[in-house]
């Protein structure tokens, strides 16, 4: 069906418990099915390497492997208190996850926290207008997901990450919570005076919006509050997604993002 509708293939893993079904998922790439009955998660688990679990970093594989311990099979029959002297409550639950105990249960669905977007340049920006006119291309983008969502937020981040990989962020948090596109660009570009843009090459700028609201209450705490101002640009962001729901993000924007 996924491959029908959109042209891309999936994989998927089916188990009795969380870790082995995103194990077994990445079995059979890039277009399989993989399923684990539970009289058979030992079978399935113990002869991968260890590099397969949930959090064993590079660190933690050579730590192991001094200790001999190369595959699940290895790390199950260690015992737990070994492990826990080792790697502490981490020691432990890798030692769970060896024999494919995990309680952890599914959440299918859970609210956004923070909504944004951000973009590596394949060529640093080095004057603060370049960034001023990046960052209106993330604001109307991060908006038009926002308004998609039916969500606003108060807290908008600045992301910035110079030529030489430090990562600077900047935060400001509006009296009113927003989905506005302008709005977000104008915060986003005073928060860009307190970095060193301009100053140092950029590689990479993002912004996000935080203190997320759902967009119904919004509209009714500030429903006598609408000026004129206010009520024509919400008219002119529904015209703007309508016309990027059908012909696409890049059939309207502003003047200035014209040979972006």
């Amino acid at each position: 069906m996924v491959l029908e509708e959109t042209g891309l293939t999936v994989s998927a893993g089916v188990a009795p418990y969380k870790f082995v079904a995103k194990i077994a998922s990445d079995i059979d790439k890039p277009d399989g099915l993989t399923v684990v009955p539970t009289d058979r998660v030992r079978e399935f688990l113990d002869p991968l390497p260890i590099m397969k679990m949930w959090g064993v970093g590079k660190v933690t594989q050579e730590a192991l492997a001094r200790l001999n311990i190369h595959t699940f099979r290895d790390l199950s029959q260690v015992p737990a208190k070994v492990l826990e002297q080792e790697f502490g409550k981490h020691g432990l639950k890798m030692h769970l996850l060896s024999m494919g105990v995990d309680e952890r249960g599914v959440v299918p669905e859970h609210d956004a926290k923070s909504i944004g977007h951000e973009e590596t340049f394949p060529q640093d920006i080095i004057d603060l207008d370049g960034a001023k006119k990046e960052l209106l291309s993330l604001s109307n983008r991060v908006a038009h997901r926002m308004r998609r969502e039916a969500v606003t937020g108060r807290t908008i981040t600045l992301k910035v990450k110079y030529s030489d990989f430090v990562q600077k962020t900047r935060s400001m948090t509006l009296p009113q919570s927003t989905d506005d596109g302008l709005e977000i660009h104008s915060t986003a570009c005073s928060l860009l005076e307190k970095t060193d843009v301009g100053k140092r090459p950029v590689r990479l700028l993002g912004i996000s919006l935080s203190q997320l609201s759902n967009l119904g209450l919004e509209e009714q705490l500030s429903l006598f509050n609408h000026d004129v101002a206010s009520k024509k640009r919400k008219d002119l962001n529904t015209a703007l997604d309508s016309l990027s729901e059908r012909f696409g993000d890049k059939s309207i924007r502003p003047g200035t993002l014209f040979g972006k």
